[in-house]
């Protein structure tokens, strides 16, 4: 019995460290993929890495700022938080969009600071696999691809990447003052 139970310990090891294997070998899987959040800006979906982001939200109110580009929509309190809010797609195309039950704010982090993105809806979570990012945008608008940072294909659909750091960047949505004309 005792040569028994010993081999029923050995079983036991030798299992577990099969087990530990697969979590090993899934968690360097997990590791090869991307994860973000799907937007819309009118009629385009974008995903953006989950990596930035801080938080979704519907669109909150915020306080207008006197002489601001049509683009900037104000500084919204955000949980005593002041958070700067775009309409992203205004900024983009130079009109506004009228907001409905499906518009959100993407609220954005880079380093200390918050920014919130209005954007026509949120879509949910997307993964894909990171091997599957290329740079190939047909057929999106040449007003977005200053912003992105490559395309994921999945089952025959394309979905750009938008990269927040790229927008902060463009000297133009650093200006959004009439005055700074």
């Amino acid at each position: 019995m005792a040569a028994s139970a010993i081999e029923q310990l050995r079983e036991i090891e030798s299992k577990s460290l099969s087990r530990g294997a697969l979590v090993v070998q899934s968690a360097q899987m997990k590791a090869a993929e991307w994860r973000g959040i799907g937007f819309r800006v009118g009629e385009t979906e974008l995903v953006t890495s989950m990596q930035h982001i801080a938080e979704v939200l519907k669109v909150v109110e915020y306080t207008r700022i006197p002489s601001s580009k049509i683009w900037f929509e104000g500084i919204a309190n955000v949980r005593g938080q002041l958070v700067p809010v775009t309409d992203f797609y205004s900024f983009l195309y130079g009109r506004r969009l009228p907001a409905d039950r499906d518009t959100r704010m993407i609220l954005f982090r880079l380093a200390n600071s918050v920014s919130g993105l209005v954007v026509t809806s949120v879509t949910g979570i997307r993964n894909f696999r990171e091997d599957a990012l290329d740079q190939d945008a047909t057929g999106i608008s040449d007003e977005i691809i200053p912003y992105l940072s490559g395309c994921f294909h999945q089952s025959g659909d394309a979905y750009p990447v938008f990269d927040f750091s790229r927008l902060l960047n463009d000297e133009r949505f650093m200006h959004v003052t009439e005055l700074n004309e």
